[in-house]
């Protein structure tokens, strides 16, 4: 079990950077719009949302993402972040921009990571594990293929925020170092909508985001969580889990614990992907 710290998100709103806000990235920032009401419901301080994302809507991010054909030409970030505040009267923030270095030096609470390359991931995995201490406490990775996806809670530098009583929680990329290999031919991006539902299904990003959004809020308001890491597959109709590590655990590249032999067998059929 891991357990939260009785002042994380009391006294105030927590400090959260999504970086990317694509396919993934579009239907996260919607989905904590409620996770930030229903914290507050919950007597707790809520969230504080800054997406990041140097692209522009296209024709081709129609359909799958949640963008309008009006929205094309526009920053992906600010049509996003713009939409949620005046529908909520929030204060969120929207950077056209990659999360670069300079971002990580920032105090976040947690950082999504929904981004579409394994360069991408590289660079976020460098600026969270450098040398120097980061500031970040919490990652959160997010990823699918056509049907199948994976979201991973982890703590950043580990070894140094864990204890022997309650060790870190491994990231994505040290469970499974593929996510940000950049030796692995990326797909070109896609030029239409019909060929981006070839190349992932409808309803897989929601999915995504379903289990992403939920870990949060039941990590948020129980304050502790079993699991750090979820994983399915829709054409399978399976979901597993990962438990969190026992004391004097160590992460291990690849390693993942299902709920049943069946959903294990079924989640092997497909490799994990950096797409969302």
């Amino acid at each position: 079990m891991f357990e939260l710290d009785e002042t994380f998100g009391r006294d105030k709103p927590l400090l959260v950077a999504v970086v990317g806000v694509g396919g993934t990235g579009s239907e996260m920032v919607s989905a904590l719009a409620n996770l930030h009401l229903g914290l507050l419901a919950r007597g707790n301080a809520g969230i504080h949302v800054v997406a990041f994302d140097p692209d522009c809507v296209s024709e081709s991010n129609i359909v799958r993402q949640r963008y309008a054909p009006s929205d094309i030409g526009y920053p992906k970030a600010t049509v996003l972040i713009n939409r949620v505040n005046l529908t909520y009267g929030f204060d969120w923030e929207a950077v056209v921009d990659r999360f670069r270095s300079k971002h990580a030096d920032t105090t976040w609470d947690l950082l999504i990571s929904s981004v579409d390359t394994r360069l991408a991931r590289n660079e976020i995995h460098r600026y969270l594990f450098r040398e120097r201490f980061s500031a970040c406490r919490f990652w959160l990775d997010v990823g699918n293929d056509r049907t199948t996806g994976q979201v991973i809670l982890g703590t950043p530098r580990r070894a140094r925020c864990g204890t022997r009583q309650q060790p870190g929680l491994p990231c994505a990329t040290e469970l499974h170092p593929e996510l940000m290999d950049v030796s692995v031919k990326e797909d070109a991006p896609s030029c239409s909508a019909a060929e981006s539902l070839a190349r992932q299904d409808l309803m897989v990003n929601k999915m995504v985001v379903t289990l992403a959004v939920d870990l949060l809020w039941r990590f948020l308001t129980e304050r502790r969580i079993a699991t750090h890491a979820r994983y399915f597959d829709l054409e399978q109709s399976a979901l597993s889990a990962r438990r969190v590590p026992g004391r004097g655990a160590t992460a291990r590249p690849g390693a993942t614990r299902a709920s049943t032999p069946k959903t294990k067998a079924a989640l092997r059929r497909r490799p994990r992907s950096s797409r969302v």
